[in-house]
């Protein structure tokens, strides 16, 4: 088979959660022994940085035939480049690991040899908190996303809540939706030192600045908890997303530490030495941060939004995340409890053992080579 995969998000400079996600995934499939069986291309907007190239590992005896090919158009990436290439490459499935397929595509309108695609949504949180950066986030996005359930031959959701939101708010036929989990790995956190426990402790979250991470109640419970333990510190790292000025603006008031964008190297060394991850969302389709997390051997203390629950089971605290007085009150039951601490630490490394990127990837494989 010939399988051409959208691989736009795969290797970026400065990867957030559905980018981690599509170059995980895509260059395990590709490392798959029975992945030599096929034929793959990959689409990219920029060449692959030589670091993130997969080829380094791939072109050593393992027999996988695969292409990069560069897409250069600033706009309508999706609608106009991939939609032609599914003309000319003579593809037998396209999988786009984030929410949009190209209309025009080969088979539209019952025009050339119907192609098979497969298509990943991580989450339709728009549907709660229609607060976007601009007209494309607004219309574009729950548009093409409602039109690749409708239409894509096969669903991936990265959870059971995704699912069943999918088919309850989307109208997706529940047949043609496979829940695959995404991964984690703790590559990389053995090379992180940990601070004496004599610095300064701090909470921790990680993530996108924006409205529906739920930051200014986050930053409210802290201060509270603050007035009872002085020393304690909260860092927010992400990059600044979209409505995010109140957020800076308490934060500063309350001396909360936002770092910007953070490098692989610094998330792994804020997370290593962390004493509690907080999350704080009202809604996530997934919540990759809590199992990384688990995976540096911290605690977790979350909201029950979205898939939160379905992805911590029992290995962290959940509160309600629009409660102000339940946010304080699981923060400061955590921070104050060492035992509770390292009972939920232990949990968590045995909880990560049920996401891994390896799975994923084995899965979607199936998936991709299936016939139905």
């Amino acid at each position: 088979m010939r399988i051409g995969i959208d691989a736009s998000r795969a290797f970026v400079e400065n990867p957030t959660g559905t980018e981690r996600y599509s170059y995980e995934v895509i260059t395990r499939i590709l490392q798959l022994p029975e992945a030599k069986k096929h034929e793959w291309i990959l689409y990219t907007r920029n060449s692959p940085p030589a670091a993130a190239d997969p080829s380094l590992n791939l072109r050593e005896g393992r027999g996988v035939s695969y292409k990069i090919r560069r897409i250069s158009l600033p706009y309508l990436w999706t609608q106009v480049g991939l939609a032609w290439k599914t003309w000319t490459d003579n593809l037998d499935v396209l999988w786009v690991p984030a929410h949009t397929l190209p209309i025009l595509r080969r088979g539209f309108g019952g025009l050339g040899r119907s192609l098979r695609t497969v298509v990943t949504i991580h989450g339709i949180e728009y549907e709660w908190l229609p607060a976007y950066e601009n007209w494309l986030q607004r219309w574009y996005l729950p548009l093409s996303t409602r039109y690749a359930v409708m239409s894509a031959s096969r669903i991936i959701a990265v959870s059971e809540f995704t699912k069943k939101q999918l088919i309850e708010r989307l109208g997706a036929k529940e047949s043609k939706i496979s829940v695959i989990h995404e991964g984690v790995s703790r590559t990389g956190l053995h090379l992180v030192r940990q601070k004496s426990p004599k610095e300064q402790p701090y909470l921790l979250f990680v993530g996108t600045v924006q409205p529906r991470k739920n930051l200014q109640r986050l930053i409210t419970a802290f201060a509270n908890l603050k007035s009872q333990i002085p020393n304690l510190k909260l860092v927010i790292a992400g990059k600044l997303g979209w409505n995010y000025k109140d957020v800076v603006k308490m934060a500063k008031k309350h001396g909360v530490i936002i770092t910007g964008y953070i490098s692989e190297a610094e998330r792994y060394s804020l997370l290593r030495n962390a004493i509690v991850y907080v999350q704080p969302s009202i809604a996530e389709g997934f919540g990759l941060p809590v199992l990384e997390a688990m995976a540096a051997g911290v605690p977790v203390v979350s909201s029950n939004g979205g898939a939160l629950p379905e992805v911590i089971g029992d290995a962290g605290l959940l509160f309600d995340p629009y409660d102000q007085l339940d946010i304080l009150a699981k923060m400061a039951k955590i921070i104050s409890n060492l035992k509770l601490r390292k009972e939920l630490i232990a949990k968590g490394l045995l909880r990560i053992k049920e996401f891994t990127w390896q799975m994923a990837a084995e899965r979607t494989y199936k998936i991709l080579i299936s016939k139905y």
